[in-house]
């Protein structure tokens, strides 16, 4: 591709993130800190970007540079993989999860933010009101992610107070997203308590710390039953709705859009994401999880019998977690 053509990819992909000309205008004045007549040359293509002017709008808007030199731009989208280091985390990793984290903040003052889930795992949304739920997360990632002979013991994996406070903030953005749904994986406890059983039974998770997390897990169900019933969270009243895939789910996938981000995400290596702005990938995402919902159940102030069932069936197998040790 032509230097000329790939620069005109660039100026197109930027109008396409933001169509309204004034207000294109305004956010390349405040993220460039350059005058208004510097931001209409470069958009006239009289002057052209810098080179660190060019980064650091492609970073801000989700432009992927990479995919502007694809040949055949309707068969590969931008996607970029987020390595968060969860073990020994530095600067660079909690500014990635806060950055995550601002995107819902933004939630709370607009009114048009939806976000939708399909999982096989418990959502961070449920699991971070509970703390030794979220760490044996974190175990799970770190003990997949270790050596054999730097494997540590569940007791030895410790939130930081700043990783806390982050998981605390997305919770928090969370419940002020306008409308939410989750279709989640009808097998989603039964594989969380298998893994819990299976470190117990190494002996990296003891019975006392296996019957604190069976308790938690207790509490989450009957949490989560109170939520299915109201189908609205408690403090803000927005909607939530919970689905039961009658599928077994592959990975989890998760949108996130307003009128001015859509974001797609799909779950790597346990507990990083791999996400994308691009707006085609968005709607084909948004468009597949919709159509999900067909071959699932809705238990959201609907379907009692069905919801009735589930969460009896899941204190069962909660309950039978402490007798197979």
């Amino acid at each position: 591709m032509k230097d000329v053509s790939l620069y005109e990819s660039f100026l197109t992909e930027l109008r396409k993130k933001i169509p309204q000309g004034a207000k294109l205008t305004n956010t390349l004045v405040d993220m460039l800190y350059i005058e208004r007549e510097a931001v209409y040359r470069r958009l006239r293509g009289e002057v052209p970007f810098t080179f660190v002017e060019v980064m650091t709008v492609a970073k801000e808007l989700g432009i992927s540079l990479d995919n502007l030199t694809e040949t055949d731009t309707c068969k590969s989208r931008p996607f970029q993989l987020k390595l968060v280091e969860y073990a020994n985390p530095l600067d660079a990793d909690f500014r990635m999860m806060q950055d995550f984290v601002e995107i819902f903040a933004c939630a709370e003052n607009e009114p048009d933010w939806e976000t939708g889930f399909s999982t096989n795992t418990l959502p961070k949304s449920f699991c971070y009101y509970y703390p030794g739920i979220t760490r044996f997360y974190l175990f799970k990632w770190l003990y997949q992610y270790s050596n054999v002979d730097s494997v540590k013991p569940f007791r030895e994996m410790v939130i930081s107070d700043r990783l806390a406070k982050i998981q605390q903030d997305f919770l928090h953005g969370m419940r002020c997203v306008r409308s939410s749904f989750y279709i989640l994986d009808h097998l989603v406890f039964h594989y969380l308590v298998t893994d819990m059983l299976f470190f117990a039974s190494i002996n990296l998770i003891t019975p006392g710390e296996l019957k604190e997390l069976q308790e938690e897990l207790m509490l989450l169900l009957e949490k989560l039953e109170r939520f299915t019933a109201k189908g609205r969270h408690e403090d803000t009243g927005n909607e939530m709705y919970i689905y039961l895939s009658n599928i077994n789910l592959d990975t989890s996938y998760c949108y996130v859009s307003s009128q001015n981000c859509h974001l797609s995400m799909l779950k790597a290596f346990t507990l990083n994401v791999i996400s994308s702005f691009d707006l085609e990938t968005f709607n084909r995402l948004k468009s597949w999880m919709n159509s999900l919902k067909r071959s699932s159940t809705l238990i959201t102030v609907s379907g009692e019998k069905e919801r009735v069932r589930f969460f009896n069936d899941q204190r069962q197998l909660v309950s039978d977690m402490t007798n197979t040790v």
